[in-house]
This record gives structure tokens, sequence and C-alpha cells, in this order.
């Protein structure tokens, strides 16, 4: 769950930067992928996926690292799992790109964590 949740956090933050329903972020500037089809449009104003995922390690995160735990504890290696689960769900969101031709086609790249 943790991983889905902080997947989920990561798109809803970038797309409402993307929107402008948040005041301290914008809409992805980065530039047309030299990879693109030629025939394919770049809209140039894309999820901001950099601020959700920013967003989302300072929001998500923030309970686990709060708390101290003792060394080698039980509570310590959940939070420590949560954390990575956490990361696991925030980076698997980075790698997809969704481009527009006549209807959506994302394309993914593979992340090692």
């Amino acid at each position: 769950m943790h991983s889905i949740t902080a997947a989920g956090v990561v798109h809803a933050i970038a797309r409402a930067c993307r929107d402008g329903q948040l005041s301290h972020c914008g809409c992805s500037r980065a530039a047309r992928p030299k990879n693109l089809h030629r025939e394919w449009i770049w809209g140039g104003c894309g999820d901001n996926i950099d601020y959700g995922y920013k967003f989302a390690k300072s929001f998500v995160d923030v309970k686990e690292r709060e708390t101290n735990y003792q060394k080698a504890s039980r509570d310590q290696g959940r939070k420590l799992m949560n954390l990575h689960n956490n990361e696991a769900g925030r980076r698997v969101v980075l790698p997809f790109h969704c481009l527009i031709l006549s209807s959506f086609l994302c394309v993914s790249q593979v992340v090692s964590l």
C-alpha cells in the first residue's frame, strides 16, 4: 500500500501543477524528447513529475522520518521497509511519459532500485 500511495501522490501533484491548481509550481518545461517521432505533437506543458516526486518524498515520508526506533528492532525494520516501498512507488511514476498522436501512447523505461 505504501508504494501505491506514494505513486498516487506523485501523479496527483504532477497533474495539479500542470493544470494550474497549485500556486507554487507549474507545468513541466522539459524540452521535446530527442527520440520523439517526428509525426507526434509535443505540447510542451506536461505533468510536473519532478515537483510531484519531491513533494511526495517530503509529504509521504514524514511519519517515518520523524520517528526514531531502536536499532535492529521490529519497528525500525518496518520503518525502513516503508521508506523503501515509498521510494519504489515514487520511482515507478518517473519513467512513464504519455505522448499525443491521435490517441495517448505511454512508453516506459526500466528503472532499477
